[in-house]
């Protein structure tokens, strides 16, 4: 006899391994193995978490920083889309220009931060700016892979076929690139939040960056753990939107 399927989806073994971490966590402060002072205590995150959302900081700050992360990952995105693209259309380009890139790809970003600062202010320009560096690369270099997969054969097929420019890209090229696209954007979601929270870090007055800075300013170690896991809450709950539309798109692929 074949031994029984678990009937528990993985999204039920996560929460259950979650809950356990977490009652694990608490009975080791309860009981001093742990220093809450440094590590805080899953009850006093519900407490802070609470305080934060009935004071309307977390709504505050946490909208600045999906503005900013939202248009870095618009704008890193869209640039990074269209350049992947052109070099993977265009091969001597890309022969001249992908060592370039990598290069840049490799610069530190947050030794970047002070400069955009210097060169765009405070305000919000410099923290899409750098949140849009952050996912850039990623849809690059993923595009640029998706157009050179494209099998030879399929193409000189479809030229012969009478398909035009246009075609060949609409109909051949950009669906073979749809998985490179929404990878990168999966994993550009993290990326461009770190951005702007980086950003944030390096000079600013709202955001979740700055309420982490001064939190930890303040040796407040709840407060910037329950920021820290509201962060992760965000990014795993963006991620399974679009785990949703990249199943919903690439159900050709059976």
């Amino acid at each position: 006899m074949t031994p029984k399927k678990s009937r528990l989806s993985p999204g039920v073994w996560t929460v259950l391994c979650l809950l356990l971490a977490l009652c694990l966590w608490e009975w080791a402060a309860a009981a001093g193995h742990v220093n809450d002072y440094f590590f805080s205590r899953p009850s006093a995150l519900w407490a802070e978490f609470l305080e934060l959302v009935s004071s309307g900081l977390l709504a505050k700050h946490l909208s600045v920083t999906l503005q900013e992360a939202g248009l870095g990952l618009l704008f890193g995105g869209l640039f990074g889309t269209l350049a992947g693209l052109g070099l993977g259309l265009a091969p001597r380009v890309s022969r001249a220009l992908t060592p370039l890139l990598t290069g840049l790809n490799g610069l530190p970003k947050l030794a970047l931060g002070p400069v955009f600062i210097i060169w765009f202010g405070l305000g919000l320009r410099s923290k899409v700016i750098m949140s849009a560096l952050m996912v850039f690369f990623i849809f690059v270099f993923n595009l640029y892979t998706g157009v050179r997969g494209v099998d030879p054969a399929l193409l000189s097929g479809v030229r012969l076929l009478g398909a035009s420019q246009g075609q060949l890209l609409t109909k051949v090229i950009w669906p073979a690139c749809l998985p490179w696209l929404l990878t990168s954007l999966r994993t550009g979601l993290g990326l461009s939040l770190s951005g702007a929270i980086v950003g944030e870090y390096l000079g600013s007055t709202k955001g979740m960056g700055w309420l982490l800075s001064a939190a930890g300013d303040v040796f407040n170690s709840t407060r910037v753990l329950c920021c820290v896991l509201v962060l992760v809450v965000l990014i795993i709950a963006l991620d399974a939107v679009v785990h949703l539309l990249e199943w919903r798109l690439l159900r050709w692929r059976g």
